[in-house]
């Protein structure tokens, strides 16, 4: 909201068509200021690109898809998206990869010199970052226009005789023209894992292009560094190069695709494992990683580490596949970090003791990047260990350090990441779940922020019976429909689970019952809850997909649905 005192206030949107020129440009800012406060810049950019990836894609390949700059809308509240604001913001980023950041800064202090006080447009802004570089940006504004995710394929080779790496890029996209797309890469030798090429950008402005460097010996490309464009990138041959991916997660001098080649590594562990197809070789290749980075010294950020030992989450895996399966890929997920955990269980212990003795001596909670990285690490291992409970030896010892964790956490963060891994627990380790439940709810003491947390927690559990816990949170005392941030914890939290997609479909029928009634409280919750639930069913098999559109059809037969609701549910059901 400071940063909006300049992007937003001072200089405002035209009209509600522009709405991403403010949301979008503030969002940004807002990530460079926190990236730097705390000399983060890598683990902030990380954690925007899982939710461009985890929300933004998922609304890209959905029916609620648009350009961050809309050109129709029945009710405006339904544009407060991922779209508008997250993509919105990798456009504005783009600008600043292509220009450079003094570039930008030029076009920044011309945008606030020739508009303070205006209400203007995305071509203004455009015009500005232009005009104050001298340069022609009229094919970067497809950005603006262009609906979904735009694909980048790429193929590379090594002509050893020459001295060539040569790398093709090819580009697929809503827009029947060629987008502007800024491709940040990297060269790394092969045979030492020393960087030969910077990070170069390469400006990707035609359907195919090709690039060629001069090289020593062959190379390991790392392509779109620092996610230097909102696309995905992938390989001509459909697969990733296993090898080479566990050569950048381990070499890679790029922090982002450092960590985004070892998830690439983790996530085909996990579909393979899913479909049924041999794993064996992926698997090594995956506790070789994990376990360099677990003991790599070069590593001095313990954020960085904490972001590079964890898995793919379940929403970003479901973008990895045409078919979502959500028990599936949950239970396939499970799979690999049990084996990770069975196989590193004494390193990760050792560390974790270290960490705890490290939190122990703090007399004082600080809130600085290197204790926050810390404590994020220490929970990392925390959720390995706890993921060991197929005995009721290991049901007993993880409820054991988990509980020991909850009871002494000197703040939120600590007490989340152990009530997590309580909540979940089962067997030996009921008991241990249900004291923890009863306790967080006591300590909360009222505090609505904290039984916010309490409820989204126990309504996200990985438990069998979970639709039964969450109907009975509905009858709550502390539930109503009337506090949308309540209304989410439950709600949202639940639909974000695998047990929402039972194939019994009770989960369904359950969300559309609370959307009928949630719809005369407060439609725009109503509309953005179906929006993040209802709206990608053609994505599962025929069985679930048939009954969300049930669930559709019913809302949209409602006789005083809101225009909110409407517009969401017309859409879903085209």
């Amino acid at each position: 909201e400071y940063f909006h005192n300049w992007t937003g206030n001072r200089v405002t949107c035209r009209d509600w068509f522009q709405l991403t020129l403010k949301e979008g440009l503030t969002v940004f800012r807002d990530q460079q200021f926190s990236g730097q406060i705390n000399n983060c810049a890598a683990v902030t950019r990380i954690s925007n690109v899982l939710t461009v990836r985890g929300m933004q894609f998922k609304e890209d390949a959905g029916p609620m898809s648009h350009p961050i700059r809309p050109d129709a809308y029945i009710a405006m509240d339904n544009f407060y998206t991922a779209t508008v604001y997250r993509k919105g913001a990798e456009v504005i980023r783009m600008y600043d990869t292509i220009l450079g950041t003094g570039g930008f800064r030029k076009g920044m202090d011309l945008y606030f010199k020739r508009h303070d006080g205006s209400a203007v447009t995305c071509d203004d802004f455009l015009a500005a970052m232009a005009d104050a570089n001298d340069t022609d940006l009229s094919q970067f504004s497809r950005w603006y226009s262009t609906s979904g995710t735009p694909t980048v394929t790429y193929v590379s080779s090594f002509d050893e005789e020459k001295g060539l790496f040569v790398i093709g890029l090819s580009q697929t996209s809503r827009s029947d023209e060629p987008l502007f797309i800024p491709v940040a890469l990297g060269l790394l030798d092969k045979e030492t894992g020393e960087e030969v090429l910077p990070t170069t950008v390469l400006e990707l402005k035609e359907m195919n292009q090709t690039f060629t460097f001069p090289v020593k010996g062959d190379v390991v490309p790392s392509i779109l560094r620092n996610f230097s464009a909102p696309v995905k990138m992938v390989p001509a041959s459909g697969v990733v190069n296993e090898s080479d991916m566990a050569f950048l997660a381990s070499n890679d001098t790029d922090g982002f695709n450092r960590w985004d080649s070892a998830q690439q590594l983790y996530a085909a562990a996990i579909l393979k494992v899913m479909d049924g197809k041999e794993y064996a070789e992926t698997l090594d290749l995956v506790l070789s990683t994990f376990g360099a980075t677990l003991k790599d010294a070069s590593i001095s950020d313990d954020a960085i580490r904490a972001y590079a030992l964890i898995l793919p989450g379940e929403s970003t895996l479901a973008e990895a596949v045409t078919v979502v399966d959500p028990p599936a890929i949950r239970n396939a997920r499970k799979f690999v970090k049990k084996a990770i955990a069975k196989k590193f269980k004494t390193e990760l212990t050792a560390a974790y003791e270290k960490l705890t003795a490290c939190v122990e001596a703090d007399t004082v909670f600080k809130v600085d990047g290197e204790s926050t990285g810390r404590r994020r690490l220490r929970n990392v291992y925390l959720g390995y260990l706890c993921a060991l409970d197929e005995t009721a030896e290991e049901q007993i010892e993880a409820a054991k350090i988990a509980t020991a964790q909850f009871e002494a956490a000197s703040g939120m963060t600590d007490k989340l990441a152990a009530f997590n891994c309580l909540v979940s627990m089962s067997g030996e380790g009921s008991s241990a779940r249900d004291a923890a439940i009863q306790k967080f709810y006591d300590d909360a003491n009222g505090d609505p922020l904290v039984i916010d947390k309490w409820f989204a927690c126990l309504a996200s559990a990985d438990l069998p019976d979970l639709l039964d816990r969450v109907v009975k949170l509905t009858n709550h005392p502390d539930f109503t429909l009337k506090v949308p941030n309540r209304c989410r914890a439950v709600i949202l939290s639940f639909t974000a689970s695998a047990a929402f997609h039972d194939d019994n479909g009770k989960g369904y029928e359950f969300l559309g019952d609370m959307l009928e009634k949630i719809d005369k409280v407060n439609s725009r919750v109503s509309a953005r809850t179906t929006a993040s639930s209802f709206l990608s069913w053609k994505r599962y098999n025929e069985k679930r997909a048939s009954m969300m559109k049930a669930q559709l059809e019913r809302l949209k037969a409602m006789p005083t649905i809101s225009n909110d609701l409407l517009e969401i549910v017309m859409k879903g059901l085209k």
